[in-house]
């Protein structure tokens, strides 16, 4: 039985991430070192989450299908308990039961196409308006509408990531964050 694509959605957006940051590593290698350095320090980390996150989906399919095993013999139970008392029984096993398995590959599909236009939308803004717009409002706007976290969460881990990364790459690093077409065009 072939397995459906919903099942493996998560796993080829992290093989074509994965071979983004393989290919931007490989086509920077052969660069000077000041000018390969930026994205090393960003391929690098991101090869090696990608490769974790493979590994992650990898356990969670093995998990699913010991789930799905589990819910036959569950039902195979029903059935014969049924035959034996002459009516339909069920068995009410659903919170021992993985809640990742019980979604359907349609919302599933949303999901990581959901992830996709936020990833996509992240990269647009980076390039359009620059770091310093585009790093705070994905935060604020990813925390509140996906992670649902308060007000107060929100504008305190965003605050405190954004001077991380900005102390990190621009005191630290020494590193010149691109600052935007659009934010160019309106500032020069």
């Amino acid at each position: 039985m072939m397995p459906s694509i919903a099942r493996y959605s998560n796993s080829i957006m992290t093989l074509l991430l994965l071979a983004i940051f393989v290919t931007m590593i490989a086509i920077s290698s052969r660069y000077p070192a000041g000018a390969r350095f930026m994205t090393f320090v960003v391929g690098i980390p991101a090869i090696a989450l990608c490769l974790l996150q493979l590994v992650l989906d990898a356990r969670e399919r093995r998990l699913s299908s010991k789930v799905a095993d589990h819910r036959s013999d569950i039902e195979k139970a029903e059935e014969q308990v049924a035959r034996l008392v002459g009516h339909k029984v069920h068995f009410d096993v659903g919170h021992l039961l993985l809640p990742e398995s019980d979604l359907d590959p349609r919302e599933q599909v949303r999901r990581e196409l959901i992830a996709w236009g936020y990833f996509l939308a992240f990269i647009a803004g980076i390039i359009l308006f620059g770091f310093h717009l585009a790093v705070p409002v994905f935060l604020i706007a990813f925390l509140r509408l996906r992670a649902q976290a308060s007000w107060r969460m929100t504008l305190g881990l965003t605050a405190i990531a954004c001077t991380v990364l900005f102390v990190a790459f621009e005191k630290v690093l020494r590193v010149s964050l691109h600052t935007g077409f659009i934010t160019d065009y309106f500032l020069g």
